[in-house]
This record gives C-alpha cells, structure tokens and sequence, in this order.
C-alpha cells in the first residue's frame, strides 16, 4: 500500500489490549499538555464489526462555551468522560490481538510496535 492509498484508506495495526490502552492515554495526555482540542481518532475492529473511537478534549479550546464540556470520548455514538470508563464499559473483554485502523494520521508509537512485531499480520485480523 503506497502513501497515497494510507492518505485516504487510513493506518492499519494489530495490537494487544495494553498497546492500545498506551496509544489512548499518549494521545490523550499529548492533547491535555498542548491544549489541543482533537486527540484519538480511530476504528477498532472486534467481533468483525467495526467501532469508532474519538477522544476531544474540550479544555483546549478557545471557546468559554466549547470548555465546559471538559473530555469526552466517543465510541460510536456513546459518550465516556474517561478512558477508564470506556475501558471497564466497552472494552473490557478484547481479544488477545485486534485491528485498528487510525484515520488521521500515522503514529510512531504504533509504527514502533508494528515494526517489532511482524508476525502480526493485518490479513490475519
């Protein structure tokens, strides 16, 4: 897959429960410290059904209003106020490995962990 077809069809990983777990709470904080409104945007793959996750962090923005609403993640359309809420509501019994998919942009951490572990093939997932 060339860089133009990863533009527009997203980056795919197989991960483990603690990776995406150091992937959400690395893109949260990352947010939190440079007061950034979006943070995590991806697709994980369980049970072959597809799930959105969306984390904003409200409190970066320059909108009194937009503030108030503090740290909300999304997954599909219902909301958690903290990744231990999702983790212990929707995520609590995943497979050993899973894939997902991030929409925006690439990530180093998650490139890292692809790259030490090539016998976790998207195909398989």
């Amino acid at each position: 897959m060339g860089f133009f077809d990863k533009l527009f069809h997203g980056f795919y990983y197989v991960v483990d429960e603690q990776t995406l777990k150091e992937y959400l709470e690395k893109e949260l904080n990352f947010s939190i410290e440079n007061k950034l409104e979006a943070s995590a945007n991806l697709n994980i793959y369980l049970n072959n059904e597809k799930h959105h996750i969306q984390i904003w962090n409200y409190t970066g923005s320059s909108f009194e209003d937009e503030k108030e609403k503090g740290l909300i993640i999304y997954y599909d359309k219902e909301q958690y106020k903290t990744l231990e809420e999702l983790y212990n509501s929707k995520l609590n019994n995943l497979p050993d490995y899973f894939k997902i998919e991030l929409i925006d942009l690439d990530n180093e951490y998650l490139s890292d962990y692809k790259k030490n572990h090539p016998e976790l093939k998207i195909e398989n997932y």
